[in-house]
């Protein structure tokens, strides 16, 4: 039987978080709103439309949060490709061994379809992944379970037969809420993130051993 194995993109797969908390915080600062690294961090791997009503409540923003998450990614999108992004250490060689072994690689992410894109053929791991899923195809981003069902339905196999690789709290949620294995990552810039609720947690992607992965299998 095939494995499959679902990544998380941002502080997974792409080290982005500073990148999207400094993208972030030059739209709040047109909106005279700042806001702490622990309140940033707060936000991580949650889906980006929950994020704008999350800070329209917090803030009491102007405007409904469908037109302050619109605004957000006009203005994330005319400024990323200026951006540097860099691969997470170890995950290039993971996604080799994966692909070497004939793992069913997917891509989970609250990230919208057109940051997905740009993040994996940057850095050159587009070719890997059977499937990309972003919180736009489906009503409801994380911690909601809905990013990974989807990619479960799309291989027609049970959340069951799934590893999911996140580096977020809301990830977390989000992994065991659709009924899969989850694997945590601590990734120090996406800050000192609640990983309890995985099934266990690394450091490092060099920790995960393909023995250490497959016994993660039911």
């Amino acid at each position: 039987m095939q494995n499959h194995i679902i990544f998380d993109m941002d502080g997974v797969l792409v080290d982005s978080e500073p990148v999207h908390m400094e993208i972030l915080n030059e739209v709040l600062d047109e909106m005279e709103v700042t806001i702490s690294l622990e309140y940033y961090h707060s936000l991580v791997g949650m889906g980006a439309l929950l994020i704008w009503e999350k800070l329209k409540g917090d803030f009491n923003l102007p405007g409904i949060p469908e037109e302050l998450f619109a605004s957000h990614k006009k203005y994330f999108n005319s400024v990323i490709g200026s951006k540097e992004l860099m691969p997470v250490s170890g995950i290039i060689n993971l996604l080799d061994n994966l692909q070497k072994e004939n793992y069913a690689i997917s891509l989970g992410s609250s990230s919208p379809v057109k940051l997905i894109n740009h993040s994996v053929n940057k850095i050159g791991i587009h070719h890997y992944f059977d499937h990309f899923v972003s919180s736009e195809h489906v009503k409801k981003g994380k911690p909601f379970p809905d990013i990974f069902l989807r990619v479960a339905e799309l291989y027609n196999v049970s959340p069951s037969q799934f590893v999911v690789i996140e580096d977020s709290k809301n990830g977390v949620l989000a992994a065991k809420a659709a009924g899969m294995t989850c694997i945590g990552l601590r990734n120090p810039n996406s800050g000192n993130q609640d990983l309890s609720k995985a099934d266990m947690v690394i450091d490092h992607f060099d920790e995960l051993t393909s023995e250490i992965l497959r016994g993660l299998y039911r």
